[in-house]
């Protein structure tokens, strides 16, 4: 009877450990914004950038509603945790899980809906001692765009990998450096809008 006591004890210790894991989300190449994607920058903004970082998924719920009898807003919900089951967010003292196998939204195992909603990926900060690079506005002077390159070791820019340059737009509305590639919709002194065409040629 001892033994049998322990092994449950064992076998429940084992099953709480199995819900609890958490899975550390992977390391990836990332360009951003995405390719095709169109954006609005100040000038000293990062107009595209690319390096290793966590890819971070955040839930978006489309229409406020209820999953049994607790109310859900809708909204924004990010990434608190992840397992082999389910994936958990959290906004303030709210939680929700997306099961993977069923793909329902839950507030609990128990309680669970087909509320409508999608899960967007959005970039975490880069990992450090990663390698990034990032293109910057620098303005606009008559007919000409300034961008700045840079290049980082995570936090720790390394200026002899550094440069600036500048294009005139009478020419082509098509920027690039390094293989990143921008088309340029309308630019002021202090902000530019853009479609990312290509991302830094690695």
């Amino acid at each position: 009877m001892k033994f049998k006591h322990i092994a449950i004890i064992v076998l429940s210790l084992s099953a709480l450990n199995g819900c609890a894991t958490r899975r550390q989300l992977p390391v990836q190449a990332v360009t951003f914004p995405e390719v095709g994607s169109v954006s609005t920058r100040n000038v000293g903004d990062a107009l595209i950038s690319h390096g290793y970082a966590r890819l971070v998924p955040t839930l978006i719920i489309a229409e406020a509603g209820k999953i049994g009898d607790v109310p859900v807003s809708s909204g924004s919900y990010y990434f608190s945790a992840e397992n082999a089951d389910r994936i958990k967010f959290q906004r303030g003292s709210n939680e929700l899980y997306v099961y993977k196998d069923s793909k329902k939204v839950c507030v609990d195992k128990g309680k669970c809906s087909d509320i409508a909603y999608s899960i967007e990926k959005s970039q975490a900060a880069p990992e450090k001692n990663q390698f990034q690079q990032t293109l910057l506005y620098n303005g606009k002077i008559g007919n000409r765009i300034a961008l700045g390159y840079r290049e980082f070791s995570g936090d720790v820019a390394r200026p002899a990998f550094s440069n600036e340059v500048s294009y005139d737009l009478s020419e082509s509305a098509t920027l690039g450096y390094k293989g990143a590639r921008i088309e340029v919709i309308k630019a002021t002194n202090t902000e530019i809008t853009y479609k990312v065409v290509s991302g830094f040629i690695q």
